[in-house]
């Protein structure tokens, strides 16, 4: 949420992607520590690498030290996402960026790099002017998912689905016959077979339908009234957020879970 809210009103993003932790070197006392054995001998690293522990805070706590104060890019590991309200505004900004790097000595991979466009791909979302929502190959991905055969399959769709779960209204309601399958379940790879009703297979197809319609999530904006409603069945809770723009119901997230054996039994009024 906090992220989306710097989106409200951005006409113009950029996504840009480093030569990432190599660029870090490593203490020189620290070396030895990532030492490497192989039939020609001890190797060692002398810059960041992948595989170690503490690799991915430090380099992340390294990049908010370079681009703190720039209240314009949001930094994820080795992407950085900058938007602007227009053209102009856009190339101050860049420039402002490329001197915050170049006075640290970082290097982009111009190959991964995207400037100054009004849509964006960015952490397995589209965002827009007007909002985020799926992407549309993720989307054909699960609308493509043969019925699974086993309990295991079953977990992996509901994985890729719920990855957008707050794009999805009464999502607990929509899976909770999918999701009965999985009591006892021994994880991704689990085989035992299914025993597919009339009824499971329609919520099967319902819940690839629902991704399909995914609402248009509005960026929220800071001076909007918020609207929240609730509403719990025997089976699960669910809520809908909203921002009023002109008298516009926009929606900002959508939230829903099954009760527990014990919340069952609570009154409608006094379910979590």
């Amino acid at each position: 949420m906090t992220l989306l809210m710097h989106y409200m009103g951005r006409g113009y993003f950029q996504n840009r992607h480093f030569k990432a932790f190599h660029q870090i070197p490593i203490a020189e006392c620290d070396i030895p520590k990532t030492a490497v054995t192989t039939p020609w001998g001890l190797y060692e690293y002398t810059h960041l690498c992948f595989g170690l522990v503490n690799t991915p805070q430090t380099f992340t706590r390294f990049m908010h030290e370079v681009l703190r104060g720039l209240p314009f890019c949001f930094v994820y590991l080795d992407d950085i996402l900058c938007y602007s309200e227009n053209a102009e505004e856009h190339r101050s900004h860049l420039r402002t960026i490329f001197q915050r790097l170049s006075s640290y000595g970082l290097k982009l991979n111009i190959s991964k790099c995207v400037f100054g466009v009004t849509e964006l791909i960015f952490l397995g979302h589209l965002i827009t002017p007007d909002g985020i929502k799926p992407l549309p190959d993720k989307v054909q991905a699960v609308l493509d998912y043969k019925q699974p055969e086993t309990v295991g399959s079953l977990r992996k769709f509901l994985g890729l689905l719920n990855f957008y779960r707050r794009f999805l209204p009464k999502a607990a309601e929509q899976q909770y016959l999918l999701s009965e399958f999985l009591k006892g379940s021994k994880g991704k790879k689990d085989s035992k077979p299914l025993n597919w009703s009339s009824e499971v297979i329609t919520a099967f197809q319902r819940c690839k339908q629902a991704l399909a319609n995914a609402a248009l999530l509005a960026h929220p904006s800071p001076s909007a009234p918020l609207a929240l409603h609730v509403d719990a069945s025997d089976y699960d809770i669910g809520g809908a957020l909203h921002q009023v723009v002109d008298s516009d119901l926009q929606p900002l997230a959508f939230f829903s879970r099954k009760l527990t054996s014990s919340e069952k039994s609570y009154s409608a009024y006094t379910r979590p």
